[in-house]
């Protein structure tokens, strides 16, 4: 990632992007205030495009401040492997990193609400996967989803309910993989009247317009899929359609 975000750094100096990093936020439709380490800066704008991407869903409750309750961001910065690993969501990220551990030799327990692995996916594409996943796996609970978590000394302890609801268990380690949401909150789009959804996403048309003419947005922050090539694909065709191409 240090090395893209570097490659990335070095193609902006190129072509002379002025690169600032703090948090903006619409003040009128043609301009954002950025607060930094320095202070505030307002910036003026003839066209906008806005990529603030997605967050990874908390559920309320949870013990956050602990380091043993990861994200995927966290899961990806391990210094260890834990012992038993519970992933909170069956879905693609969390099976991902689910995988990842598994080979590495975490013994992993699955918990998802749904009745399915990958809810929304074919469940014939499913089963092959789960009948796989189950023989490698400590476990999969479905139709179960979480109560509670207690830190204690030994682990985390987990409290379960459903269909198929263990005893409670303790584990090292636990990844929330619940799904991701946008980061559409601390822009201020509403407050100058971009459309956004009861989900957070913004609405964009299929030039990535939003219902202010001039002003774009691409990747997570305007729905599924969210997925990088998705991201990077928008992103050339807000550009382009900026540019004045067809």
């Amino acid at each position: 990632i240090s090395k893209l975000t570097k490659g990335l750094k070095a193609l902006a100096k190129q072509r002379k992007v002025e690169v600032m990093h703090g948090a903006g936020k619409f003040i009128t439709p043609h301009t954002i205030q950025v607060e930094t380490t320095d202070g505030n800066t307002t910036i003026s704008f003839d066209h906008c495009i806005i990529a603030a991407g997605s967050s990874a869903t908390r559920i309320p409750g949870f013990p956050y401040d602990n380091p043993r309750l990861m994200d995927s961001t966290g899961a990806l910065a391990l210094r260890d492997i834990p012992d038993r690993l519970l992933v909170i969501g069956g879905g693609i990220i969390g099976l991902e990193m689910a995988t990842v551990d598994s080979a590495l030799g975490s013994k992993i327990s699955v918990v998802e609400w749904m009745d399915q692995l990958i809810p929304g996916a074919d469940p014939d594409l499913v089963k092959p996967l789960q009948r796989r996943l189950q023989k490698r796996y400590q476990a999969i609970y479905l139709k179960t989803k979480v109560t509670r978590i207690e830190a204690q000394v030994s682990g985390l302890e987990v409290t379960f309910e459903g269909d198929n609801a263990p005893a409670p268990q303790v584990y090292d380690r636990i990844l929330v993989a619940v799904g991701r949401r946008p980061n559409s909150s601390t822009l201020g789009a509403e407050t100058i009247g971009i459309q956004v959804n009861e989900r957070g996403f913004i609405q964009v048309d299929q030039q990535m317009r939003t219902n202010l003419p001039h002003i774009f947005a691409i990747g997570d922050i305007v729905g599924e899929p969210m997925l990088a090539h998705k991201a990077t694909y928008e992103g050339k065709l807000a550009a382009e359609v900026i540019a004045g191409h067809n």
